[in-house]
């Protein structure tokens, strides 16, 4: 077999197989940890591949994408190595070397290979060089170094890669350079770039921009639609829409959706049904019989005001003749019995009154009784219209009770509108907590 030609074709596949992902425009961010091995010592003597002389340590770092070519990177290490010990003669004479700790940290300059040029820039292997300018602390003492090198990056998922790098960390303060190899990992991150929206009106352009682009292919778009049935062959859409996007899902084609980007009803062009309540009493407008005033679903939304009828002015003051508790009790066309605030029930004084009426009406045969219940503006219009219907009813049912004909009543609950007394003053309100009875 010839191992040449089957190495030739091995390279050349990982140099240039995609891969799922790499620090890109849209995953601009890289964070790293690797573990290193530094060797002074080896410079020194020549002696750079003797394992004895190397020492371990560890080293991370944040990367930044600039551009396909380059990356910014910010890289610190702290580990121990073989350090020269110093005579304090003029000729600083070396003596013997010691271990011990030290770090450093630098700003590096990343050229990417894999940059579309020499390599591409989603290819598995990425290699690189790098230049920059860091610090270090050796022997107490603060120095600064030139580092440069090259390395490998190898990916393994879509967000993980392995890193290979070999840096030579040259001094310039009178101290002494270093050579640092390390393996460590790479994890890259960063949003997902968005994807855009053609608007529905440009459609067509989009559509003959690319047609002059296109290559003959039988689904040219990839979306599962084939070119000779594709409406739309050159962008991207649904089967259900026969190849055409559809953005909002709602099974109207953009091209045709009126609403591209609310999803609606088909019915309706794609758009949505909005409901208008102008008044916001839960009755839509259409079906509002008062849109502007805020009123009850249960009266068409439309507040309750109920029917004014014509009183009679007159009022005829008639004297039962009855004596109660040495007071007496007037009855007339117009009757009024007062309440406690809240309550419906008959007080002492009312059933009073209503006896007297009673008998008058029996007398007289007055013909038609008109019951109306009243309350303040305490509580809400259900409450009180409640209450108010409540009161006059109770009234109702006893002068039923006393033998006035139930037919020629009528009971009316009007709550807090059309008021006898001021409700702003709370001692008018008080007085609007009453039933009036009319008397025809």
């Amino acid at each position: 077999m010839n191992y040449s030609r089957l190495l030739f074709f091995l390279c050349f596949w990982l140099l240039y197989s995609p891969q799922l992902f790499s620090q890109n425009n849209s995953h601009k961010w890289s964070v790293g940890g690797a573990y290193v091995v530094t060797n002074m010592e080896g410079l020194l003597n020549q002696k750079a591949l003797k394992p004895n002389n190397y020492t371990g340590g560890v080293k991370i770092f944040l990367g930044r994408y600039l551009s396909p070519s380059f990356n910014l990177r910010l890289e610190g290490s702290y580990g121990n190595l073989f350090y020269p010990k110093v005579s304090f003669y003029p000729e600083r004479t070396l003596a013997v070397f010691t271990q011990q700790n030290f770090f450093d940290a630098a700003f590096l300059i990343e050229y990417k290979l894999n940059n579309n040029y020499l390599v591409k820039e989603n290819s598995i292997i990425q290699p690189h060089v790098f230049i920059g300018f860091g610090t270090n602390n050796m022997n107490r003492d603060m120095n600064t170094y030139f580092p440069f090198g090259a390395g490998l990056k190898f990916k393994v998922t879509n967000w993980l890669a392995l890193n290979l790098e070999t840096t030579y960390k040259v001094n310039i303060d009178n101290s002494y350079s270093y050579l640092q190899h390390q393996a460590g990992l790479i994890f890259s991150f960063g949003k997902k770039g968005k994807s855009t929206i053609v608007e529905n009106t440009n459609i067509e352009k989009a559509t003959s921009d690319l047609k002059d682009l296109a290559i003959v292919t039988s689904d040219y778009d990839k979306d599962g639609v084939d070119d000779a049935s594709d409406e739309c062959p050159y962008l991207f859409g649904t089967i259900a829409m026969s190849g055409c996007p559809d953005s909002d899902g709602d099974n109207v084609g953009d091209s045709r959706d009126k609403c591209p980007t609310e999803k609606g009803l088909l019915e309706n062009g794609g758009c949505p049904i909005k409901t208008i309540d102008s008044d916001g009493d839960g009755v839509e407008d259409a079906n509002d019989k008062c849109p502007t005033e805020k009123g009850l679903m249960s009266n068409g939304g439309c507040p309750f005001v109920p029917e004014i009828t014509t009183i009679k002015e007159e009022k005829k003051q008639i004297d039962s003749g009855k004596t109660l508790s040495n007071e007496m009790i007037n009855i007339g066309a117009n009757t009024e019995l007062f309440y406690l605030l809240s309550t419906s029930e008959l007080n002492e004084k009312n059933i009073k009154t209503l006896d007297a009426l009673a008998k008058y009406i029996v007398k007289m045969d007055i013909q038609k009784i008109t019951i109306k219940g009243y309350t303040s503006t305490s509580g809400t219009d259900k409450i009180n219209i409640d209450l108010a219907v409540a009161r006059a009813q109770k009234v109702s049912n006893y002068l039923y009770s006393q033998g006035v004909n139930m037919r020629k009543m009528s009971v009316q609950g009007w709550g807090p509108y059309n008021p006898k007394y001021n409700n702003s003053l709370p001692e008018e309100a008080i007085k609007n907590q009453r039933v009036e009875i009319i008397l025809e």
